[in-house]
């Protein structure tokens, strides 16, 4: 994953940690202490929250660092095929056999 997909995934981790708490980013950024420009940067991807904010938004809402961390990239299909193509050249042969009776089993055409 590149820091721009990085950035944009983050992003989305906060602003969904503010909407959840019904606040504006004007109120949310006064909370954590920056500017709404610099929330609004953050969770358009434009740009990397400071550690500080980081603890910040920890501490004001009581967000564990896997809420804002938890990059759930396998959602895309792209990242999702790349984890299953490098998971699965980590394999011995005898595991990929018996990965493949599974998938063979739930029914997709191999």
């Amino acid at each position: 994953m590149d820091e721009k997909e990085l950035k944009k995934l983050l992003g989305e981790n906060i602003r969904r940690i503010r909407k959840s708490r019904g606040l504006t980013q004007d109120i949310f950024s006064e909370k954590i202490g920056i500017e709404p420009s610099s929330l609004s940067n953050i969770e358009n991807g434009k740009s990397l929250p400071s550690t500080q904010t980081i603890i910040n938004i920890q501490q004001q809402f009581s967000v564990t660092p896997n809420e804002i961390f938890e990059i759930d990239y396998l959602r895309n299909n792209k990242y999702l095929d790349e984890a299953i193509f490098s998971a699965l050249k980590e394999l011995d042969v005898e595991r990929k056999r018996v990965l493949y009776k599974i998938v063979k089993a739930i029914g997709v055409g191999v």
